[in-house]
């Protein structure tokens, strides 16, 4: 055994001994707000879905199977028996969100978190060993097992796991990588996986219960968690408050992938790509938090804060040996727009009837609206419809022959965005129609005032993907396709606490 895998042994050891008679307290449990959080989806699903959902026990059978592909998709971790202990929630689960039991869905979560990090475990002790593979045997691996049974004994998930480790040590060894370095990289990779798999905190779980719930419906409805949701607010103001740096897990630190170009990182100059944060503090005076080894999301919460306070900073630079090269920076955070997941346009030529036409391209990645700017009232929020209003006047001023909007990888977004966007094409008439859970239809007209002076140019859309509504008159001879929109279905609405 290699003095690494000695080491590691001797401290999973340690851990054992300061752990023994406490194991309990490691476990994930479910918190009052996520037990109230799923009565309260629970009814949504049940009284506001337009499917009208029967949370039923022929439901609960079908939310237990997902819930199960949610956590082990791939049948590697948990074995049929392990399936067998938790077989009674097939017709509890409608019981347990409509009544807050959690601890049921959280316990089978802890059996397959036992399983995985076991398994993460071993394969470390598989590549301490050393690997020393030959390729010259035949052998089948299902690469695929979504539909196979579950694996009655670790004996058969151990044969599954040695193919799957050699295939993993097979696949880097043909990009010309050596043996040294083949078990570097699957070292990293499993103790990756093995630090996130620790990671994991009751939201998480939480998350992936409701996942499982909520999909059970249809695809297309989702639970968002308060962290997503915020997210999610973010995506719809296109501005958050912070220091506009982008930031990426490189191992156990936080690495810095990127700038936001005139954000407060950039313009105050002392952050670079690449440099690694291990340490944040808030104001003067108070202790700066080693973020070694937290979670990405963890260390985002830390640094970002409202507009005008300091965020104090451990940096170590890119350029840097070791880590003990690191020195203190101070940023004073700010708004920071996310422009480049604004509506933009661009001029490109094409080639038409002997002649070359300049068409205005303007690619619009969802629709997105401030709602607490436009809630409060305020004149100058930011929205889809009006980005797009000024592309086309700048547009028009360069001269260009016709305009397309671009909503190819559209994920959607604000309804009454979208509805409020064709109004700068056209005056009047329904533009969509929405039916609630009750039934109720109702069509959603051109809001007042919306048309721009834009009303007689010919546009067209190169989203063909999704459901389309042709919303535009008929278009003239010259016209190769009318101008269509579309309401992609994987539009989200939060579930919110």
């Amino acid at each position: 055994m290699s003095l690494l895998a000695v080491i590691r042994h001797s401290a999973i050891l340690l851990a054992l001994v300061l752990l023994t008679g406490n194991v309990a307290l490691a476990q994930i449990q479910p918190s009052e707000s996520q037990r109230q959080a799923a009565v309260e989806v629970a009814e949504s699903l049940r009284y506001g879905h337009y499917a009208d959902a029967s949370l039923d026990d022929e439901w609960s059978r079908l939310a237990f199977e997902r819930y199960l592909d949610v956590l082990d998709g791939q049948r590697a971790f948990l074995l049929g028996s392990d399936v067998d202990d938790f077989r009674h929630l097939e017709e509890r689960i409608d019981d347990m969100i409509f009544e807050g039991e959690l601890a049921p869905a959280y316990e089978l979560y802890q059996r397959y978190h036992d399983r995985a990090e076991t398994r993460f475990e071993w394969l470390l002790d598989k590549i301490d060993e050393g690997l020393g593979y030959t390729y010259e045997t035949d052998m089948r691996l299902e690469l695929d097992r979504r539909e196979a049974p579950w694996a009655e004994s670790q004996d058969e998930l151990d044969e599954l796991w040695r193919k799957r480790l050699k295939n993993a040590a097979l696949t880097l060894d043909i990009t010309g990588q050596d043996e040294e370095q083949v078990e570097t990289n699957l070292r990293q990779r499993y103790e990756g996986q093995l630090s996130r798999l620790r990671q994991t905190n009751g939201e998480d779980v939480f998350g992936l219960f409701m996942a499982a719930v909520t999909s059970s419906i249809d695809p297309h409805t989702e639970y968002l968690s308060p962290r997503q949701g915020e997210s999610f607010d973010i995506q719809m103001r296109l501005s958050l408050e912070g220091i506009g740096a982008m930031l990426q897990s490189d191992g156990e630190y936080v690495k810095v992938s990127s700038l936001v170009p005139g954000g407060p990182a950039d313009r105050a100059g002392v952050l670079e790509p690449a440099d690694r944060i291990i340490g944040v503090g808030q104001e003067d005076g108070e202790e700066i938090v080693n973020v070694v080894g937290m979670r990405l999301d963890e260390v985002v919460d830390l640094i970002r804060g409202p507009k005008g306070t300091v965020v104090r900073l451990e940096v170590v630079p890119a350029e840097a040996m070791d880590m003990t090269r690191s020195h203190e920076v101070e940023i004073t955070r700010d708004t920071v727009d996310l422009e480049d997941q604004a509506a933009q346009g661009e001029i490109i030529e094409v080639e038409r009837d002997d002649s070359t036409k300049r068409i205005g391209v303007i690619k619009i990645p969802t629709f997105y609206v401030d709602f607490d700017a436009w809630q409060a009232g305020e004149e100058e929020f930011r929205s889809t419809t009006r980005d797009v209003a000024r592309e086309v006047e700048r547009l028009k001023e360069e001269g260009v022959d016709g305009i397309m909007l671009d909503l190819r990888n559209n994920g959607g977004g604000a309804l009454q965005e979208a509805n409020s966007l064709i109004g700068l094409f056209i005056d009047r008439g329904p533009t969509v129609q929405v039916r609630d859970a009750r039934g109720v239809s109702a069509s959603m007209a051109i809001p007042k005032p919306a048309r721009s002076t834009t009303a007689r140019w010919r546009c067209w859309s190169t989203d063909s993907r999704h459901r389309l509504r042709k919303s535009l008159p008929a278009p003239s001879r010259t016209t190769a396709a009318g101008w269509y929109w579309a309401m992609p279905p994987s539009a989200k609405v939060p579930c919110r606490r």
